[in-house]
């Protein structure tokens, strides 16, 4: 079926290109496991350029899937044989008045950007991911999680009201509190539901300095005791960790011999304080019983933010940002983290980590309102994610290793966060939702009719639509 550009270039302001001209770039993510040719892409100019790209494609007989910095590595952000709506193009970021405690921004917004124009006025979102040159829309319609997230849950938690446009064309305003059910759908719903064109996000104040204690663990569990007192004493502003080899030599791992590692478990608490007023070093370090204290750093608190872009930019100079990011992220029951490291991790060759690294991010299970981020039930929780960066020709032979580890986690009662790469069959994604899943179907069939939105990722149903010869 050809469907020419010319079709839909009437009906919107923004640029329209045919399937020829779209950049390969714009034909895969950041995962390299996947690519696909969209049939016509849209920069749209507005919400309305939204809408009617969605009832063209109605009409037409065609999926619409949405790209934002493309910061996924599933069958997300591309399309095949669809329209592909560039997000980037809508990146507005609204005035911060005087004494506000919140700001409007278009999806397409980059979070640095957010945070640049905040941060002047004493304020900043109270959740930041790691990388902050990814959109708005995008990380609120995966969850958004970050290393304040065992305070304030997720940044879709922070949404005080979106704009976004359904699957059948129709532009709504929403609120936990106004149309709730759809909003609950769109927040951490992946774009099954609709597309979202604006948010206003919740702000908090910040403190225009950080000090981050740079603690290492030799011992996972006593690394766990100390990241829940930390959580626990309510003390800390950030918490990261990582899970760190070093390597030994090499021993027999499934009939081969590979390099093998000791783990250490760095783990940095970081509070924010005023100038001329530093936090007093004995007392926040009280009760905590690290194997080593490396390091404690104090930056002002936008360098903190982006703290990582040195590490992303030696990535991308390095060629390890252009291979292909499997990544398996996932979030555990507190209980059984041990068990899950002392059984992942001895066998992880540290090579697959050149470019890459495994994060742990503890969290409380109590501070996230979404229906749609499904975590383990309990009070404390642990995120754990091997990010490798693989090159294509060994995609094959890392591709068993990663997959197993997710079904163990999964058999251990974890739940994958949905932003990396997940192979999941109907029956996995069943089990993954659980009693959320009936509520997601309902949403898709009543908010995307046609069932166009995003396809190729979760399978939910929806009437399909009727193709065009």
């Amino acid at each position: 079926m050809h469907v020419p550009a010319a079709g839909l270039r009437p009906l919107v302001r923004g640029r329209v290109l045919e399937s020829s001209d779209i950049e390969p770039e714009r034909t895969t993510n950041f995962g390299h496991v996947f690519t696909a040719r969209p049939r016509l892409l849209l920069e749209p100019a507005s919400a309305e350029d939204v809408a009617a790209a969605i009832r063209f494609a109605r009409s037409e007989g065609l999926s619409v899937s949405v790209r934002g910095a493309a910061h996924s590595q599933s069958h997300v952000a591309i399309s095949d044989g669809g329209i592909l709506i560039d997000m980037r193009a809508m990146g507005r970021i609204g005035p911060v008045a005087r004494g506000a405690s919140s700001v409007e921004v278009d999806a397409g917004a980059i979070w640095r950007d957010v945070v640049r124009t905040v941060l002047p006025h004493g304020l900043a979102p109270p959740i930041l991911t790691n990388n902050l040159s990814v959109t708005v829309g995008g990380t609120v319609s995966t969850a958004g999680v970050g290393v304040a997230s065992h305070r304030f849950g997720t940044q879709g938690d922070q949404v005080e009201e979106i704009e976004v446009v359904t699957g059948a064309g129709e532009i709504r305003s929403c609120g936990p509190d106004r149309e709730p059910d759809l909003f609950w759908a769109v927040i951490a719903g992946l774009g099954q539901v609709g597309v979202i064109t604006r948010a206003r996000l919740r702000l908090r104040a910040v403190r225009p300095m950080t000090r981050t204690y740079y603690l290492l663990y030799d011992d996972v569990r006593r690394f766990m005791e100390d990241t829940r007192s930390a959580m626990d004493s309510g003390r800390w502003d950030h918490l990261e960790s990582w899970a760190s080899p070093s390597p030994q030599g090499t021993k027999p791992v499934s009939g081969r011999r590979q390099v093998f590692a000791r783990w250490f478990f760095p783990f940095h608490p970081t509070v924010e304080f005023d100038a001329g007023s530093p936090p007093d070093d004995r007392a926040l370090l009280d009760g905590l019983h690290p194997y080593d204290h490396l390091y404690t750093d104090d930056l002002p608190i936008l360098d903190f933010f982006e703290r990582l872009e040195p590490v992303f930019d030696l990535w991308k100079r390095g060629g390890t940002w252009g291979h292909v990011h499997p990544w398996m992220e996932t979030v555990l029951p507190w209980e059984r983290t041990p068990d899950v490291l002392e059984a992942v991790l001895p066998d992880l060759p540290p090579s697959i980590l050149v470019g890459g690294h495994v994060l742990l991010w503890p969290a409380k299970g109590s501070t996230s309102r979404s229906r749609l981020f499904r975590r383990p039930d309990g009070e404390n929780l642990m995120g754990f994610g091997i990010l490798p960066a693989v090159p294509a020709p060994y995609w094959e032979e890392a591709k068993p290793m990663l997959e197993n580890a997710s079904r163990l986690c999964v058999a251990m009662g974890g739940k994958r966060y949905l932003s990396g790469y997940v192979a999941f069959d109907e029956e996995e994604w069943r089990e993954h939702y659980g009693d959320a899943w009936p509520l997601f179907v309902e949403a898709k069939q009543r908010w995307d009719p046609d069932g166009i939105l995003n396809p190729g990722f979760v399978p939910l149903r929806a009437a399909a639509p009727a193709r065009k010869a």
